[in-house]
């Protein structure tokens, strides 16, 4: 006799994807507790996959400024374009594959604009995950 089981049981589970608001944003404000202080961080360059959100910055003199602020951070992010809406998250450094696909996908985003895409291929990237 067959054990009875609806087709439910045999699905995935639902995808979380907090940072999916983000998505279609062009600027996120980073609030930022670090045993230094708090700080407030706007940042263009990033892409989301809904479950994570991917953080560029710019290469330059001080390129490890955004990883020494978000790594190991909490961090708050919000934008005036999804109102009220702000989301904890943990900043660490993305894995090979996540980079790969976070500098693509950058890219991909900001086609029109050579210097993001140039930031996309260059800057440091941070990972950040709902906290």
């Amino acid at each position: 006799m067959a054990s009875e089981t609806s087709d439910a049981d045999d699905a995935p589970p639902a995808p979380i994807a907090p940072f999916a608001p983000f998505d279609g944003v062009l600027m996120l404000r980073l609030d930022t507790e670090t045993p230094a202080g708090d700080r407030t961080y706007y940042v263009t360059p990033f892409v989301t996959d809904g479950g994570r959100l991917f953080v560029f910055d710019e290469p330059g003199d001080r390129s490890d400024a955004l990883e020494e602020l978000l790594v190991g951070n909490r961090t708050s992010i919000s934008s005036a374009s999804t109102g009220e809406l702000s989301i904890g998250a943990v900043g660490r450094y993305p894995t090979s594959d996540e980079e790969a696909w976070a500098r693509d996908a950058c890219s991909a985003r900001f086609f029109y604009d050579q210097a993001l895409q140039d930031l996309a291929q260059l800057g440091g990237l941070v990972t950040l995950h709902p906290a």
